[in-house]
């Protein structure tokens, strides 16, 4: 549509036109003076008098409606480009794979052998000057090379002089249905070449071949010449050399044959037959030697086809096209070729949910030879979902038949992130679609390129928020804003509760996001998975354990059940909800004296309280009430209280015990972060025997839940038991925090701890 559009601008008609999403190409159109549409709506055509539409375009669109109403020409792209061609000589270019790059061959031919063709092709041509115009050159010549598309048998609309088929699978069967009628669709394609022209087809091809005798049978005049490896073809190819410097092959005909030398950008075997469809064309058309091999060896591709957009930080970043099977194997074979032995990841964007659905074992089939497979969701073009097909079938196939290495990213604004985690020096990254996954390949480029040039790390530093524990949030906060280099990390603060733009949660999403989000902030939102899913949902690595680790160690009484499930002793409970009624007796028959009752979702102590006689238990169960919907009430077991920091993501490592000794006898809000109320004792006061348990029993708690970064495992010994009383995912990090202290006695300085959480994240 957009060649069509430049082509009519460039005739002097006034051209109007809409699209759902602004992008580079509209901006193009307006430069050269279209007048464009974000969105359709009716009132866009008032001023036309004449209206093309793509075949993407449903017949209750807005405007075409308007256009029936105001009795307007309604016209296919195709039957408009028909329209334009009417007074040259056309080579139309079709088939199931490889029309574009085909196309683009046979231009630059005729380009080099001066012939100044007029060429619309189905892709932007690179660093290309003019008559090129992206997808449309307008030369003076009497030829025009044109890609014909076969999806709606738009390619109907042509009469070419020369009709190339470079192959024929089942696709589309949305609208053909089968395999049979694609045939019969083809073959009157054929129908269309005119007299004493040539109609040109792969061999190879079993399809073709069915194609050619459908129409031979009606006529001497309508013989097909056929190319392709096979020796039997009238021009058949034979590749005697690939590798990353191009390929080299030799085109055999009756009469002769020759050596070519096809340009790296056209690396693989399927680029070989594309070529030797140009070769075919230029034999009939008679163009000498020395341009046709000038235009192969310096054939410079296709945008999104193969094309290499960034080498960073020693990975090849690849945007390509394929979104058919058959497609997707030749690709991958080509860059086998041009990058041996490196390690090979593609993203892949299924296009359509029919073509999933139909193709939906080929898919698994051809991604199978990449080392790492990130598959994401469907892009639906003109199509509504249909039930039961989703992308993660492909990801599902792939696992079931042995490749581990298969992750399912369903919105792949996500899937840079985790490139970030895996990708490695040497790699070659490969974004594969006929959708919008090009905009993963380029964000990938600028995200490698900030890992690799960038002084400084962005770190959006998450403090405050609006729980009870805010003020400790703001001295954790604070501290590592304090402890993090300004040479190293240009470090901001977000504070969750502000919703405004200058600290607050919107500079989460500015231009550009943080690079690492380290989460400071204590109690509610901070810690129970609310963040962090906000954070993985914005594709923002953050410190500390991911949604369900956060939420369920939040979660007291549900991190007690996983925990006791697998043999970890706790302290005996039970839990009451506000507003359900609960039984004194019950608990007194369940639980002894001294009781222990906090908020179940809290930290920082506040409001626990020691209950030594059952009197005082409804009273300490409303203060828990003050700070959660839940209050857990716990037998108080009388031992000495430890705290085991856990830090790392692979191999956790348990740090130091801190043994904790509360002047006034019980750890609450005042002993703990008062600077002097408690006296912390690193390590803890145990023999190796019971230290190495303890370690190994938070160690198991900490993995157990899924924690991952840091954590903090408190528990209670008495003689040689360990009881757990609960594990923190966002310990505190001030002054009298036990973290801290623990790595400092580890001989891990606070500078270097933040550094390494950093680190961690960004893993």
């Amino acid at each position: 549509m957009s060649a069509l559009a430049r082509w009519l601008l460039s005739q002097g008609y006034q051209v109007s036109g809409s699209d759902l999403t602004d992008s580079p190409t509209l901006y193009d159109l307006k430069e050269r003076g279209a007048h464009v549409h974000i969105s359709h709506r009716a009132t866009q055509i008032q001023h036309a008098n004449w209206v093309v539409l793509s075949d993407a375009i449903h017949p209750d669109n807005p405007e075409v409606i308007e256009a029936q109403r105001l009795e307007l020409p309604l016209w296919r792209r195709s039957q408009l480009l028909g329209w334009l061609l009417k007074d040259y000589k056309v080579i139309a270019i079709t088939g199931t794979h490889g029309k574009t790059t085909t196309t683009a061959m046979i231009a630059q031919v005729l380009d080099e052998a001066g012939l100044d063709p007029v060429v619309l092709i189905g892709g932007d041509i690179p660093n290309k000057q003019a008559p090129w115009q992206h997808n449309l050159r307008l030369g003076k010549g009497e030829w025009a090379v044109v890609e014909a598309c076969e999806a709606y048998e738009s390619y109907l609309d042509l009469q070419p002089a020369i009709a190339v088929i470079t192959n024929v699978e089942p696709d589309h069967l949305d609208y053909h249905g089968s395999l049979e009628n694609i045939e019969h669709s083809f073959a009157q394609f054929l129908r269309q070449v005119k007299p004493g022209g040539r109609r040109i087809l792969c061999g190879d091809s079993p399809s073709c071949h069915s194609i050619c005798e459908q129409i031979q049978n009606e006529g001497s005049d309508r013989a097909c010449y056929f190319y392709g490896v096979a020796s039997s073809n009238d021009l058949s190819l034979r590749i005697s050399e690939q590798h990353s410097r191009g390929t080299r092959f030799e085109a055999k005909s009756a009469r002769e044959i020759q050596t070519y030398t096809l340009s790296p950008q056209a690396a693989g075997e399927h680029n070989a037959l594309n070529a030797l469809a140009a070769i075919a064309v230029a034999q009939f058309i008679g163009i000498d030697q020395t341009p046709l091999q000038s235009a192969l060896e310096h054939f410079i591709g296709v945008k999104r086809r193969l094309e290499v957009i960034g080498d960073v930080a020693g990975c090849a970043v690849i945007d390509d096209y394929a979104h058919h099977p058959t497609e997707i194997a030749a690709s991958l074979n080509a860059l086998k070729q041009r990058y041996p032995n490196r390690r090979l990841i593609t993203m892949f964007q299924p296009h359509l949910y029919s073509r999933t659905r139909d193709q939906l074992a080929g898919f698994i089939e051809s991604l199978h030879p990449s080392d790492v497979v990130i598959i994401t969701d469907i892009y639906p073009a003109r199509e509504e979902p249909i039930p039961g097909i989703s992308a993660a079938l492909i990801a599902e196939g792939l696992l079931a038949n042995g490749h581990s290495a298969t992750h399912y990213v369903p919105v792949k604004e996500l899937i840079p992130a985790l490139l970030m985690k895996i990708a490695e020096p040497g790699d070659v990254i490969i974004a594969m679609g006929a959708g919008n996954i090009d905009w993963v390949a380029r964000e990938t480029i600028q995200r490698l390129e900030t890992r690799a040039n960038a002084a400084r790390r962005r770190v959006a530093v998450l403090i405050g928020g609006n729980s009870s524990e805010r003020e400790v949030s703001l001295l954790s906060g604070a501290r590592v804003i304090q402890a993090l280099n300004p040479k190293k990390y240009d470090a901001f603060i977000v504070d969750p509760a502000q919703l405004k733009h200058g600290e607050g949660l919107l500079d989460l999403f500015s231009d550009p996001k943080p690079d690492v989000a380290f989460i400071a902030l204590h109690g509610g939102y901070g810690e129970n998975g609310a963040l962090q899913g906000l954070l993985e949902l914005a594709g923002i690595p953050h410190t500390g354990s991911s949604v369900l680790a956060s939420a369920l160690a939040m979660n007291k009484h549900a991190c007690k059940i996983v925990l006791q499930s697998a043999g970890l002793q706790t302290p005996k409970g039970a839990l009451v909800k506000r507003d359900m009624p609960y039984s004194m007796e019950e608990i007194q028959n369940r639980l002894s004296l001294p009781l222990i009752v906090k908020p179940n979702e809290g930290g920082s102590t506040l409001g626990v309280m020691r209950v030594e006689d059952w009197e005082t238990l409804p009273r300490a169960i409303v203060r828990a009430f003050t700070y959660d919907e839940g209050a857990l009430i716990e037998e108080c077991i009388e031992g000495m209280e430890i705290s085991i920091p856990i830090i790392g993501n692979r191999q956790p490592r348990a740090l130091p015990a801190v043994e904790i000794m509360p002047n006034s006898g019980f750890y609450d809000f005042q002993a703990k972060y008062e600077p002097g109320a408690t006296k912390e004792i690193v390590p803890a006061r145990l023999n190796d025997t019971l230290t190495d348990r303890a370690q190994q029993t938070a160690l198991k708690a900490h993995s157990l839940i899924g924690c991952r970064g840091m954590s903090r495992v408190d528990m209670i010994v008495r003689g040689e038991e360990l009881f757990i009383l609960e594990i923190n995912t966002v310990p505190g990090l001030t002054e009298t925090s036990l973290l801290p202290l623990s790595a400092q006695a580890a001989g891990i300085a606070f500078e270097e701890l933040i550094e390494k959480l950093i680190d961690w994240a960004l893993e």
